[in-house]
């Protein structure tokens, strides 16, 4: 691995015939910094160990950030939450075609307007614009630092938007700062059709836009002036000049970054540090070093054309010797209704004044707009501080005053670090060790620390707040500004609806109800539908399911306040009743994959989809997961709302409640158990099965295949024990230990089959836990009916691997998969924790596996909630047999709860103390 990852590979009892089966993959764990050893005799497959690689460290005042954790780390916790967070995790770029989060190192606050990162990649275009070590022929080998770029990046897959950069230099410069020389035709011709068979050979090639995509980026290659169709990357030049970083001096945590530089070309060194509020950020330049002294100084702000979208042009005015006005505009797609009307304006104050200043643009499509300030060359110091807006230079102006002023860097750090810290404080541990080691803890707290601040970034809010201090938003649904109200941004419901918005509602219910409120001012700018992968509008991501109902409903079900519950739900029942699809591509009849629309499954004359359409079977079992919630959505308001007229469309609460049930149940229909192993498959009109193999990954099936779908719907855990015919639990278990062996109809593997081979090659077997798909399986299995007891029971066995996924696949380094919105950290969280949220749209929380002696969350109203766990001697080998759960209320009494799987959300609300005994001999400290 670049940038000297450790790797190693114990050879054991079997492991060289597992080295000889799984060469690539073994030596593919190996060069992603994944040490392979052997779990024990008789298991030849390889488990994963944590380590931080040495490129990435931050070398903060957290002494487990550092290559090799020092014996001295502390055994009790001296250090506040913010300070454990390692922002690195996850941002090693894709190795081989299997990613490890596709995550950046973001420098930000909690759901901020705009985050933060150091670009270490010279293309400002690039979907991974971060790696930690980027050495390139002909260059000084280590990271090459491009500046602090401002991201909306929720996802590589989506891409940035609204994105620019504060570029730093020393020295003089041929060429405009930021800017490559002009290239040659013939060059130009090769760099572009590389950049065709680099983008033909990623992830998208697996859907039916992708030879389109090719041969349009093929096309590109004659010139300058074709622009790519919506999801491709517009090849374009990179920057040249940078300057070189050296993370042994630098600090990178949520709210500070630092760093020393050396400049590229003139090899003067200098230092920066930056620290960023929700809408402003403040940079600090010291030019300290004698060869920095005499030599011009630049400051550059890089606007430029991000993947997917088309040119960016600039215009600035300066409003005083030391401030400046910029307006970017473009730098958005228009296509597929990304955003209408985009403009980012900037407010820019200098602690000295600039000698000069000009605005330059590069490429006939205009690829870069810059604006360039040249400093004297006796400058020593320099502070710029930026507000942005999307509404106008006035409230760009009002956000710097407002969240900076004249506060210098560290105070604006610590404001930052306390907005973190009260955030993740909502949830805080009691490690007491237990015989682990120093080293043990310290990672434990930075993992969950960690994974609390990758869950708090997306959605965004991309408001404002005006002069009279309410809430305002350009809408990027109709372009107009300001719109009154609260607006988010940068999510898909596909990936987040199962982790990142359950976990809210018990650590953030006010921040929750806020959001929702905020897609509904969004879905009013949109004609009435709901956007399922807003960025900044609807990207039309992930198909045509509606994954908004279930997290809507569920809120409605939890009692969450904070958002119009009557318009909410009847934005859900138009998802499920209307059939008109809006524009074409709103609403479940939408499917813009493949550029046409679908049928409403219910609307279907067999109670489903037919027939072999991409990503069918999905669609039809989630919109079935979708009309359960919205049922449970209608009990609650269709029974005891005044205003049901208007509600719930004047239907009786009775008739809608069996109509949304009958159709969630539909997802039987597509059950087949005649032929093969039994799996949900695509079904003609005729009501024939088309059956795909079990392991093909696709067609039918969204990043996955029949096998990874087989238990979706984790609403009806008996319904499903009755498909399986009372053996669902015995089937679930034999695919965990059953050899992955999914393949793909095409040369170009999608990188979720290949991450869930190396998950394979763990002992994880078709678990597959890089992807989504099967993140509910572990706790289906656990409530599934079981007449056996103890150790054997079902719920204890799935506890096993809860407890295995935990401690095998989180930790400092990198994640199975894509970490995706948040869902990820938020699925360590929940499982961490003992309490999951299966089956959404109710207010049922599984009983599970925690993995901490104590954690302490933070309700509303001033209540708390302990989550105790006791008697764990035996976990430490792999076991996790539950004896007992005891409920202590905070008003008093003791209960047990051995005969229940479950708790509902209500009872944690009440607050009090959860205690979970395991083990089988006597349990102290009850």
């Amino acid at each position: 691995m670049k940038g000297g990852g450790r790797a190693h590979l114990a050879v054991g009892h079997r492991a060289d015939k597992a080295a000889a089966r799984y060469p690539a993959f073994t030596l593919a764990l190996a060069l992603a910094g994944c040490p392979v050893v052997v779990a024990g005799p008789g298991d030849w497959r390889p488990s994963f160990r944590p380590a931080l690689p040495d490129a990435f460290t931050p070398m903060s005042p957290s002494a487990y950030h550092r290559a090799v954790p020092p014996s001295t780390a502390p055994a009790e916790d001296t250090l506040t939450p913010v300070e454990h967070v390692n922002i690195y995790t996850g941002t090693q770029p894709e190795l081989n075609g299997i990613s490890f989060g596709n995550v950046l190192p973001l420098v930000t606050v909690p759901w901020a307007f705009q985050s933060w990162f150091p670009q270490t990649r010279p293309s400002p275009a690039s979907r991974w614009p971060f790696e930690a070590s980027d050495e390139r022929p002909g260059l000084a080998p280590g990271p090459q630092f491009y500046g602090m770029r401002a991201t909306h990046q929720a996802s590589p897959w989506v891409g940035d938007w609204g994105a620019f950069q504060l570029i730093t230099t020393v020295g003089d410069d041929d060429a405009p700062s930021g800017h490559s020389p002009p290239l040659g035709k013939r060059r130009l011709n090769a760099w572009l059709n590389a950049t065709a068979k680099k983008q033909a050979s990623q992830r998208d090639v697996q859907n039916s836009h992708a030879l389109l995509r090719a041969r349009a980026m093929q096309r590109a290659s004659q010139g300058w002036g074709v622009r790519p169709p919506w999801g491709t990357t517009p090849a374009q030049p990179t920057q040249t000049r940078f300057s070189h970083l050296d993370w042994r001096k630098s600090v990178a945590q949520p709210h500070l970054f630092t760093a020393d530089l050396r400049d590229s070309e003139s090899g003067a060194n200098y230092s920066i540090r930056f620290a960023p509020t929700s809408h402003a950020a403040v940079l600090e330049v010291q030019y300290d070093s004698a060869e920095a002294r005499a030599l011009p100084k630049r400051l550059t702000v890089n606007f430029h054309a991000c993947s997917f979208i088309p040119p960016v042009n600039i215009t600035a005015r300066q409003t005083s010797p030391t401030e400046f006005a910029v307006v970017s505009r473009g730098g958005v797609c228009p296509e597929a209704n990304c955003a209408v009307k985009f403009e980012l304006h900037l407010a820019l104050a200098l602690s000295v004044a600039p000698i000069s200043w000009r605005v330059s643009s590069l490429g006939p499509s205009v690829f870069k707009s810059t604006l360039e300030l040249e400093l004297s060359p006796g400058t020593r110091q320099l502070t710029a501080r930026v507000g942005t807006s999307f509404i106008s230079a006035d409230l760009a102006r009002l956000s710097l005053q407002r969240q900076v002023g004249g506060r210098g860097l560290e105070e604006v750090g610590k404001q930052g670090a306390a907005r973190w810290n009260e955030v993740l404080s909502s949830a805080t541990l009691d490690i007491v060790g237990n015989g682990k080691s120093k080293e043990r803890v310290a990672v434990e707290r930075a993992t969950f620390y960690t994974n609390a601040y990758r869950a708090s970034h997306f959605p965004r809010f991309i408001d404002e707040v005006s002069t009279d201090g309410s809430f305002v938003h350009w809408s990027p649904y109709t372009g107009r500004k300001p719109l009154a109200g609260r607006l988010v941004a940068d999510s898909g419901f596909w990936d987040a609806y199962r982790t990142v918005y359950p976990w809210l509602s018990l650590t953030q219910p006010e921040v929750l109800g806020e959001m929702l409120q905020g897609w509904l001012n969004a879905a009013s700018e949109w004609g009435g539908w709901l956007a399922q992968w807003a960025s900044p509008g609807d990207a039309f991501s992930m198909g045509g399911s509606t994954l908004s109902d279930v997290v809507f409903s569920d809120a409605i079900a939890k009692g969450i306040s904070g958002f119009d519950r009557s318009q909410a739900f009847r934005l859900l029942l138009r998802n499920a009743m209307d059939n008109s699809g809006g524009s074409g591509a709103q609403g479940r009849s939408a499917w813009p994959r493949q550029g046409r629309s679908k049928r409403l499954a219910s609307e279907s004359s067999p109670g489903y989809l037919p027939g072999k359409e991409e990503w069918g079977v999905s669609y039809n079992l989630e919109t079935c997961y979708c009309n359960f919630a919205i049922a449970r959505a209608a009990e609650r308001l269709c029974a005891d709302d005044v205003d049901t007229e208007a509600t719930c469309l004047g239907r009786s609460g009775a008739s809608l409640l069996a109509e949304l049930d009958a159709r969630a149940a539909n997802y039987r229909l597509l059950f087949d158990d005649k032929l093969g192993e039994p799996s949900f498959q695509p079904r003609l009109a005729n009501g024939s099965f088309v059956r795909q193999p079990m392991d093909q990954w696709g067609n039918s099936f969204a990043e996955a295949g029949p096998r990874q779908y087989r238990y979706y719907a984790p609403y009806d855990v008996e319904g499903l024990d009755e498909l399986y015919k009372g053996k669902l639990c015995d089937s679930m278990e034999a695919d965990l230990r059953r050899k992955f062996t999914g393949f793909y109809l095409s040369s170009t593997k999608p990188h979720e089959l290949l991450e869930a081979k190396r998950l394979d090659l763990m002992g994880f077997g078709s678990l597959n836990h890089n992807n989504q798909v099967t993140h509910h399986w572990l706790y289906l299995m656990l409530t599934a009916p079981d007449r056996r007891r103890g150790a054997a029971s079902c719920a204890n066995r799935a506890r096993h691997w809860i407890s295995r996924v935990l401690q095998k696949l989180y930790g400092l380094q990198n994640y199975s998969g894509d970490e995706d919105n948040g869902e990820m950290s938020a699925w360590y969280l929940l499982s961490s924790i003992g309490l999951y949220p299966l089956k959404l749209g109710t207010n049922e929380l599984v009983l599970g596996a925690p993995q901490f002696e104590r954690v302490t969350l933070r309700l509303r109203d001033g209540k708390t909630l302990v989550v105790r766990r006791v008697g764990w001697g035996a976990a430490s080998k792999g076991h996790a047999d539950l004896r007992m759960v005891l409920w202590r209320r905070a008003g008093g009494g003791v209960f047990t709860l051995n005969s229940t799987k479950l708790i509902s959300y209500q009872t944690i609300l009440s607050g009090g103390e959860l205690t979970f005994v395991f083990g089988r001999g006597p349990a102290a400290g009850l």
